[in-house]
Formats: C-alpha cells, sequence, structure tokens
C-alpha cells in the first residue's frame, strides 16, 4: 500500500482530484503515510496558516427535525436549555468576545428547520451590525434556504453559510427522517447560486463506515464548498445515539487525513467532539491536514478554553489567520 501513497501529492496537484478507486485505496494506508502525505497538501495550499471559528447558539431547542445526534430536537429528551432567538447585542457581545480569542469567522446559529420571515429580518439586521467588527468575518447556519432568503442575507452582508450534508447520502436515512439528504443538497445550491461561500461536513461515529465516509468526501468535493467542518459524535444522554461508542483518535486522524487528500483544496475545520475523542492528540490534527478549527464552545457541549487552544497552536509553530 506504501506505493500507493508514493507521489500521491503531486498527483493530485497535478490532476486537482483523486479518483474514487484512489481514494478507496487510501483506506487501508498506513496512518503516519496518509498523515504525511496530507500534511503536505495543508502546506501546499495553506502553509503555516491556522483559521479559528467561533459560533454562539443564537436559538435553541424545540426543533421538529429528529436528527438521531442532535440534544435540539424535540424529539429527544435530553432537557438541553431551550430559547428564543436571542437579541442583537448579545450576539454582538458573544461575537466582540469571539474576535479577541482569535476567531476570523463568527456564526449565527439556529436550531429548527428554517426561519420565518420576520426572523430572516432580524438576522439581517444583526448580521449588517457584525460587519462593523473589525476583522470578523460573519457566518450563519439557519437550516433550510431558497435562492431567495440566500440572496437576501448575502445582501445583507453574510460571507458563509454553514449546512452539513452530515454523512452519505445512503446512510442519512439511518441519521433523519424527517428530511433528506436531497433537501440539505438543495440547500448547498442555494447558497453557491447567491454568491454565497459555503462551509459544509459531516459527523463522525454514526454507525457508518469507511466507504460512507469517503463518499461524504467526494460529494463536498464535487460540490466544491469552500469549508468542510469535520465533527466527531459526542453522545448526549436523551438520544438514540447515547449509547454508540466513541470512535479511535486514530480513527479521527485519519478522517481528517482523507478529507484533505479528497477536498484538497477546501478549509479543514476540526469541530465538535474533538476534545472528547482526540485528547491530547488534538495537537496532530494539523499534521493529519487540517487548517482550521473551531474555538470555544460548540451548540450544546462545552469547548477548550481558548487560551488552551492559542498556546497549542504557538507551540507547533502555526500563525492564526486575521481576519
Amino acid at each position: 500500500m506504501k506505493k500507493t501513497l508514493n507521489g500521491a501529492v503531486p498527483g493530485i496537484l497535478k490532476k486537482g482530484q483523486i479518483s474514487r478507486e484512489a481514494a478507496r485505496g487510501f483506506l487501508d494506508a498506513p496512518l503516519d503515510d496518509l498523515l504525511r502525505e496530507a500534511d503536505r497538501l495543508r502546506h501546499q495550499f495553506y502553509g503555516s496558516r491556522v483559521d479559528l471559528c467561533a459560533i454562539v447558539n443564537a436559538r435553541s431547542g424545540l426543533c421538529g427535525e429528529d436528527c438521531k445526534f442532535c440534544a435540539q430536537s424535540a424529539h429527544h429528551q435530553t432537557g438541553v436549555t431551550v430559547y428564543p432567538m436571542l437579541g442583537r447585542e448579545e450576539i454582538l457581545a458573544r461575537a466582540r468576545q469571539a474576535q479577541k480569542v482569535g476567531a476570523r469567522h463568527f456564526g449565527v446559529v439556529t436550531s429548527g428547520r428554517r426561519l420565518s420571515v420576520d426572523e430572516v429580518e432580524i438576522v439581517c439586521e444583526t448580521i449588517h451590525a457584525l460587519r462593523e467588527i473589525d476583522g470578523l468575518i460573519p457566518c450563519a447556519s439557519l437550516g433550510e434556504l431558497d435562492t431567495e432568503m440566500a440572496r437576501v442575507l448575502k445582501d445583507a452582508g453574510l460571507s458563509r453559510y454553514h449546512h452539513n450534508l452530515e454523512c452519505a447520502e445512503r446512510f442519512f436515512p439511518r441519521v433523519c427522517t424527517t428530511h433528506g439528504w436531497r433537501d440539505r443538497l438543495r440547500t448547498v445550491g442555494a447558497a453557491k447560486a447567491a454568491g454565497l461561500e459555503v462551509c459544509a461536513g459531516g459527523v463522525f461515529g454514526l454507525g457508518e463506515t469507511w466507504e460512507d465516509r469517503v463518499e461524504l468526501a467526494l460529494a463536498l468535493r464535487d460540490l466544491e464548498v469552500d469549508s468542510v467542518p469535520l465533527n466527531f459524535l459526542t453522545p448526549v444522554r436523551g438520544t438514540p445515539c447515547e449509547f454508540l461508542p466513541p470512535l479511535a483518535a486514530e480513527d479521527a486522524l485519519r478522517i481528517i487525513a482523507l478529507f484533505r487528500v479528497i477536498v484538497p483544496r477546501a478549509e479543514i475545520r476540526i469541530a465538535g467532539g474533538r476534545e472528547l475523542i482526540l485528547g491530547e492528540m488534538q495537537r496532530r490534527i494539523f499534521l493529519a491536514g487540517a487548517n482550521g478549527m473551531m474555538i470555544g464552545d460548540y451548540l450544546t457541549t462545552k469547548g477548550r478554553k481558548p487560551e488552551d487552544d492559542l498556546r497549542m497552536i504557538e507551540q507547533l509553530g502555526l500563525q492564526i489567520e486575521k481576519g
């Protein structure tokens, strides 16, 4: 298998992508060899720069969708904190705090399938205000999106829309039954059609196969998304995923490297679950090909202290990307 990796990076750079067969070949490659190739690609496209992002859970809980991993679904009894849309000043305060600790992208995230027209207007006013924070790029994750709504958000100053595909299409019915994978694909298409950058990735550790992971990476590559957030399942009590075994740290690193190799030019951003799954091995995410990371808290779970992440980045000799 080492022969498969020999010269992989020059081939990817020359052709722009690898074939489905070659991507599958990386599944059995020695991990150290795969990490080495992924790190070379990261350095080729992003050098020593690390892009940091942060989010605010701007509306929490009572989501009508039944995504089996999600603490905010009304279908599960998780005891998650429920509250309506936060006010603009509260969101702006969270954004300023995130910017102070190095976040370049800041995402406004809401629970639920989609926003009402009135809620979109409120979010647009907030996005316009976020534009006034020097060095901060406003992002949003607001559920389903049509082209008209995407254009309204774009006109308000939104730069990037986040909407995960979550997993491969064939595995999706085991993750959610209240909407389909193609619905998510349409939202990504609407955001792209409006001229927004797109952040789309998935969650790993749901019981998917390695083949499913490759298929998700290939789908994101074909969509030409700008950023790929990789999340590792943190089992939440009360969800159907409560008793799923955690991913092995080595598998998480292999997933990161696979996505860098298959989607070489996109930002590979490590998000939820990294603390639980990787522990002290978080230092290796950049060697595995990642060039971005979410800092601070997640939607319903606590993250690591930002100063610990900043210290890790400095110790690795990497530089934080500035807005």
